[in-house]
């Protein structure tokens, strides 16, 4: 899952009889502008977890940090063990990795940040007491429904839920995000559920570390 972080955020005009959510929408752009710019000063760790029927599978373990340019670059700690089985059941496997990684790659999209402020610039605002949600729709695919819960104090999103398909079949996601002490706002979990496979993956986030000024990766 790549989350790359360098964006160069254009505003659109929007009409002018939507003034207040036209500047909240560019605050919500700017505040995750500026977060980006911060995350490429940390590494983390990321577990991922496949539940096949309620039942823990495939484990692994990345380490994730940005080169230079601000790529994000993966090293893999742990590898999922390679159970031996049948031809049959080879094949079988083979095809639910598959499935399981393209749907992966895609939830990846939906986490960019560049996704992420194209769903803010397009979708419509809700505000009320204490809350502020942004609903879009086809923000990668046609008819996709992302919802975004905005902290109202950082204006960045807490929790992102997305309705999506993969070859016809739905998939839903949901990513939360925790501002570390004294730095940017994190995913810190993402779960993926495809119940056409009965498969559950979740992915967590730990060991925010913040890298000392001038390294190079």
């Amino acid at each position: 899952m790549k989350t790359g972080l360098i964006i160069i955020l254009t505003i659109p005009m929007l009409a002018a009889l939507l003034p207040a959510q036209s500047q909240k929408t560019q605050a919500m752009l700017m505040a995750l502008q500026a977060n980006g710019k911060q995350t490429i000063s940390y590494d983390w760790k990321q577990k991922t977890t496949v539940y096949r029927k309620g039942n823990p599978g495939a484990i692994k373990v990345d380490e994730i940090r940005f080169d230079a340019t601000g790529r994000p670059q993966r090293m893999t700690l742990v590898q999922p063990e390679q159970k031996r089985m049948g031809p049959l059941m080879a094949r079988k496997a083979a095809h639910v990795k598959e499935s399981v990684e393209e749907v992966m790659q895609l939830a990846g999209r939906y986490a960019n940040p560049q996704e992420i402020a194209q769903a803010l610039r397009r979708g419509e605002v809700w505000e009320g007491p204490g809350s502020l949600k942004v609903r879009s729709r086809s923000v990668i695919l046609q008819s996709d429904e992302v919802t975004i819960a905005v902290n109202t104090s950082s204006l960045l999103p807490a929790r992102i839920d997305i309705q999506t398909r993969h070859k016809g079949s739905p998939v839903v996601i949901a990513i939360d995000y925790d501002q570390l002490p004294g730095g940017p706002s994190m995913m810190t979990r993402m779960t993926v559920r495809i119940p056409g496979e009965d498969i559950v993956v979740n992915v967590e986030s730990y060991d925010f570390m913040r890298l000392a000024a001038g390294i190079v990766h």
